[in-house]
């Protein structure tokens, strides 16, 4: 009696959807879980933690003279200071107008990978699972380069390199130092959010930093003259434990390619930010044709920064010294909407 090949699959999900579903898209892409060796290590949107993602419908969309899908959203509208004025005196009038922004959307892709069901005899872990999973993943780091990308192109955005004002906001948002990290230079780097311009506008509170994993294993090196006894004692039992410094929430990344060591980002509230809208979230599509499957995944959504005094980057030691990719091209005010955003489905044999 011949036997499907997906019933000698462990994953019951799996066995269910190539034996069951039709084609069409399957949008709850579980986690895959198995004994088989791994050789990659893969971490979540690093983005998402610092604006949270937004679910959306069309009623949120803006209705264009084109086809493109937009969100507009308003920004606090500025106001002038108030002034002394003697008794019998009328205030001046002034005109306040409001702004907006507009959060593009955009698609993430993954390969598409194709398999014969018959050559799924001899896995017995879900190869189609873990491979939906990794890449997602590889997605999400997509979306992590686009978000990166395009905080560098704001605060790198300076007339004459960093530790100068930017051209727009006024304050300083980019600044270079030549010691490694230590408890002095962290802390100096903490006061470019709060400094505001010499106006005394754009003032924002560090809420987050994100830095890769080993940036923030520098604090280890801490003694206990730095950071005291206690602690620098913890450190060295069970290595960087805290989930602050100097009352910053620390976020770390593996990323490297986006996030070199050396580099320390720090960001304001989300409210201070700007928005993350999920349109379609992560979806798997699979096609069967005779004793094929193929199967693809895609996200649709978008972000983009209302308000670009609310983040600023340090760069510590030989990290000053080096960039590791070119900033991008959007300028201040950037969000996901342009070509570098989009990964073409590729077609992968597996």
């Amino acid at each position: 009696m011949y036997k499907d090949a997906s019933e000698q699959m462990k994953d019951a999900a799996l066995r269910e959807l190539i034996a069951n579903s039709g084609d069409g898209p399957i949008t709850k892409v579980a986690q895959a879980a198995s004994d088989v060796t791994r050789t990659q290590i893969r971490e979540g949107s690093f983005a998402n933690k610092i604006l949270p993602p937004e679910s959306i419908g069309n009623e949120r969309l803006a209705k264009t003279m084109t086809e493109d899908l937009i969100v507009i959203d308003d920004l606090e509208p500025d106001s002038p200071g108030a002034k002394y004025v003697p008794f019998e005196t009328v205030p001046e009038g002034e005109i306040i107008t409001g702004s907006r922004y507009i959060t593009p959307m955009a698609r993430i892709v993954t390969p598409m990978f194709t398999k014969d069901i018959d050559q799924l005899r001899t896995y017995d872990y879900p190869i189609r699972k873990i491979l939906t999973d990794n890449s997602i993943k590889d997605g999400m780091a997509t979306h992590d380069r686009k978000f990166i990308m395009t905080v560098n192109s704001i605060v790198m955005n300076t007339l004459r390199g960093p530790n100068s004002p930017h051209p727009v906001t006024g304050k300083i948002q980019f600044m270079d130092f030549e010691e490694g990290l230590n408890r002095d230079t962290f802390a100096d780097a903490t006061k470019m959010l709060p400094r505001g311009n010499a106006a005394g506008k754009f003032v924002a509170r560090n809420y987050l930093m994100l830095a890769h994993e080993n940036t923030l294993r520098d604090v280890l090196k801490l003694d206990r003259n730095a950071i005291g006894g206690d602690l620098a004692e913890e450190h060295w039992k069970n290595g960087l434990t805290s989930t602050t410094i100097m009352g910053i929430k620390c976020i770390s990344t593996i990323k490297n390619h986006l996030v070199p060591e050396g580099y320390v980002y720090f960001f304001a509230e989300p409210t201070f930010l700007g928005h993350n809208y999920t349109l379609t979230d992560w979806t798997m599509y699979l096609n069967k044709e005779a004793y094929f499957i193929k199967w693809f995944s895609y996200w649709l959504g978008g972000f983009s920064f209302g308000n670009i005094a609310g983040m600023a980057l340090a760069r510590f030691g030989s990290a000053a010294e080096r960039d590791p990719f070119e900033s991008s091209s959007g300028g201040p005010g950037g969000s996901s909407g342009d070509d570098g955003w989009h990964n073409n489905g590729l077609n992968e044999r597996i």
